[in-house]
């Protein structure tokens, strides 16, 4: 009867373990479901390199996380949704976006140091119009859907 005791506590052990590994303790964040987003930005009508692309949850909805891209040369962008800082995934959430787009002039880091100690509240030269740099004023938007495909095209204006 000691030897069943000792083998029934084993296998209760046992089967407790596997239920609590199996229940995702530990596992991580939660990764959201994320579609594939690409699109290309035309400024003064050539495409924008080098440029920031963001898209912003429209409205205060916690599961429409932010993504972002950068444009190569051809001004084309894919995005990514940042996670936390182990996680970035590609895409973007389903959901409506304001898009944003941002290019600062590229400068050398030694200049950008000294400068800086010079006067910390320094501001970089924008080289597309403040209206875009903003989630609060971009006339700019884009709706991502689960189904179907995302591509987008945005053309600035002065």
């Amino acid at each position: 009867v000691i030897m069943f005791d000792r083998f029934s506590a084993l296998l209760t052990f046992l089967a407790a373990t596997i239920l609590l590994g199996s229940a995702g303790c530990g596992g991580g964040p939660e990764i959201p479901e994320t579609c594939t987003v690409k699109g290309k930005v035309i400024y003064q009508d050539q495409p924008l390199a080098d440029a920031l692309v963001g898209f912003v949850s429209k409205l205060d909805n916690k599961d429409v996380l932010p993504a972002r891209g950068t444009t190569d040369a051809n001004g084309e962008f894919t995005l990514t949704t940042y996670i936390d800082p182990q996680h970035e995934v590609f895409g973007a959430t389903p959901g409506e976006f304001v898009v944003t787009v941002t290019k600062n002039e590229q400068q050398d880091m030694t200049k950008i140091m000294e400068e800086f100690k010079n006067n910390p509240a320094m501001e970089f030269k924008k080289l597309v119009p403040e209206k875009y740099t903003d989630g609060k004023s971009s006339p700019l938007a884009a709706s991502v859907k689960s189904d179907g495909e995302n591509t987008f095209e945005f053309k600035l204006e002065d």
